[in-house]
């Protein structure tokens, strides 16, 4: 099956649905850190966007962002699933690029998710100041909390890619 069919399979279309899910709920769930949450609704935009490319990570950013959007203690954020569909779709098109990189598979998915929050919190900032009109304080806490919030989904991620090889699944 050649790269086009891959990325439109059922297969594919269930994986990423599934991976929206999974990011919904667990945006549900967080854990208090200080004066901050953290949560692991990252975690499965992150896998797609490894696992399955940049338009799957994509999605799953955007959709599996939808139940945030709605929950931010500030009411309403509709710019919170945009965010993410950076975060998934950049990690899959940077990873795509550095996945034939030599040296151990952690490095390059440590670079692609830490270039795609280079772009999302640049993005996440001026969205939440500037539009939704937070403190620039608190804003600086949450991109705190998503900066640590990647750093530990994409170890996740890669300890579950060195034992599923989900590509062959997909």
């Amino acid at each position: 099956m050649g790269k086009a069919e891959r990325r439109f399979s059922t297969k594919m279309v269930a994986f990423a649905v599934t991976m929206s899910a999974i990011a919904n709920v667990l945006g549900l769930l967080s854990i208090p850190a200080g004066p901050m949450k953290i949560h692991f609704m990252q975690l499965p935009m992150i896998l797609t966007g490894l696992a399955a490319g940049p338009l799957a990570g994509g999605f799953v950013g955007f959709v599996g962002a939808l139940v945030m959007a709605f929950t931010t203690p500030m009411g309403l954020n509709p710019y919170v699933p945009f965010g993410n569909a950076i975060l998934g779709s950049l990690t899959g098109l940077f990873y795509s690029r550095l996945r034939k990189m030599k040296g151990p598979p952690v490095v390059g998915q440590l670079i692609s998710v830490l270039g795609a929050f280079v772009v999302q919190a640049p993005y996440t900032y001026v969205t939440d100041v500037y539009l939704m009109f937070m403190p620039p304080p608190a804003v600086m806490w949450i991109l705190i909390a998503l900066f640590l919030e990647d750093l530990m989904s994409v170890l996740i991620c890669h300890f579950i890619l060195y034992r599923v090889d989900v590509e062959k699944i997909l």
